[in-house]
Formats: structure tokens, sequence, C-alpha cells
């Protein structure tokens, strides 16, 4: 037996028996399998996006469920949907906000508001940006996902109120 190296393009000794086993003869034609001709087909056929799921072989009373006990073939509902919207809008008002209290100062070559305002609004803004991805995470079940999404007006007020008004 001889001992190849890694960079020898010559094939083994028993392969070239195998090739000639398994290739067909010159003009010896192909037997393809028959298939029915339904008429002329798309280039790529019609697939659905996401997997079906497949019907239970046992009979359950309880409802078949994914990921996180969700029931398969249900969505979040519309309301939390809006919420979640609503809650992003004053994510961004808030972010928008923070920017300008940090940078305001700077651009305009005068005192800023202090300290504690700017890591208020940086705080809020950033607590606000976390609770929106909780709440906007698809995995996230329903009732944390809601509770996420309704701690971001409540968090825009308390630093309005703390930053603001007060």
């Amino acid at each position: 037996m001889t001992v190849r190296q890694p960079d020898d393009p010559t094939p083994p000794e028993g392969w070239a028996a195998m090739d000639r086993a398994f290739t067909p003869a010159p003009g010896t034609p192909i037997e393809r399998p028959a298939v029915p001709f339904d008429g002329p087909t798309l280039p790529h056929p019609a697939t659905p996006r996401h997997l079906q799921a497949l019907p239970s072989p046992l009979p359950s009373s309880a409802p078949r469920t994914g990921a996180f006990g969700r029931p398969i073939g249900r969505h979040r509902p519309t309301a939390l949907m809006r919420l979640v919207e609503v809650a992003r809008v004053l994510t961004g008002g808030l972010m928008v906000l923070a920017l300008v209290v940090v940078v305001a100062p700077l651009a305009l070559r005068a005192v800023g508001p202090g300290t504690g305002v700017v890591v208020g609004h940086v705080a809020g803004a950033v607590v606000a940006l976390a609770a929106t991805g909780i709440a906007a995470w698809r995995r996230t079940p329903v009732w944390p996902a809601t509770v996420a999404a309704l701690a971001v007006p409540v968090t825009v007020l308390v630093v309005l109120y703390l930053n603001w008004w007060a």
C-alpha cells in the first residue's frame, strides 16, 4: 500500500475501478423514472413561507401549543400590537429628548441643565428602550409583553415629571 500525500491529485488505487463500475458506457441511454407531466411548470413552485403543523395522531382535549405555551396558529392580539407600536413611538421620542439634553449644551456652548437631569434622561431612555425590546420580541409571552409595553408610558411620564414639571 502506498501512502498518499495530501496534495496528491491522483485518486486512490481502488477508485478507478469503482468509477468504471458506476459510469455507464458511452452512448448508453440513462433511464429516468417515469414522472407524470401535468403541463408547464413554474421555475420556482409556490411554497408556504412556514411549515404547517401536522395534526396530532392522538386525540387530545388540551390545545396544541408551541414555544412558551402559545397556541399554534394564533398570533398576538391586535391590541398588544398597537400598544407595542405606541411604546416604540414614545421610546423614540424619549431617546431624541435625551440626545437633545446631552448635545444641546455642547452645541450651544452654554451651561447644561445639570448632571442629575442628564443622567435622568439617559437612564429613562435606556429603561424605555429595554422595555420596548422585551415587548416587541415575538417570543415574549403576551402578559409580560403587555406589562413591558405599559411600562414605557409610565417611564416617559416619570422622566418628564422629575426633570421638566417638578
